[in-house]
């Protein structure tokens, strides 16, 4: 089962160009079906980079479609969803225990077919969580039904699909190949949106 929503809700702040996603899913859909015409449902994915440029990758549960393989948290949008946005804070959390502090920005919007023949558009957004006062990385809670293994990973070990901690070699088999490319542009687009303030 999922951790039920925080008390307080989810608050967050956002980018200003985010706006747009700042809408009920209902809205969105209408908003986008007449340029994708057979398109009813949205789905949204979170990257979340620790302070040392390392990102958060889990592994799905060995009984889910695609066991074992390696993504970031994310997932269908609900009509319930206060906004898309709020649809992000609710899948990171539910998949993560982390709680979005604010959403940086769309890093990529792919439309596609699910195995069900669901068109679906997958915004995926970078996202700054709740720090821990305890340990130097978010701290990390799985839903043990969905995820069974959580890691931090450089951008060279995303790409090389190899993860070394401690004696251990993880092998990362992403679920998709677009699933690795949406991770490695969020990582070129955060070194981007650095060399600008320096």
């Amino acid at each position: 089962m999922p951790a039920p929503p925080p008390p307080s809700g989810f608050t967050f702040t956002f980018s200003p160009e985010l706006s747009a996603f700042n809408v009920t899913v209902s809205d969105l859909l209408q908003i986008r079906q007449p340029h994708v015409p057979l398109l009813k449902h949205l789905a949204t994915g979170a990257l979340v980079f620790s302070h040392d440029d390392r990102i958060l990758l889990i592994q799905r549960a060995p009984e889910d479609s695609m066991p074992l393989r390696w993504e970031v948290p994310g997932g269908a949008c609900d009509l319930e969803d206060e906004t898309v946005l709020h649809g992000l804070a609710r899948e990171l959390w539910e998949e993560s225990g982390l709680l979005m502090t604010r959403a940086v920005e769309l890093v990529s919007k792919d439309v596609f077919l699910t195995r069900r023949g669901k068109t679906v558009e997958k915004m995926t957004f970078e996202a700054e969580v709740q720090a821990s006062s305890t340990s130097e990385r978010p701290v990390v809670m799985l839903d043990p039904q969905e995820h069974v293994r959580f890691l931090w990973a450089t951008e060279e070990e995303c790409r090389l699909g190899k993860v070394t901690l401690g004696e251990e070699e993880v092998d990362i088999n992403f679920t998709t190949r677009e699933q690795k490319r949406v991770i490695l542009l969020g990582f070129k687009s955060r070194r981007g949106r650095k060399e600008v303030k320096e």
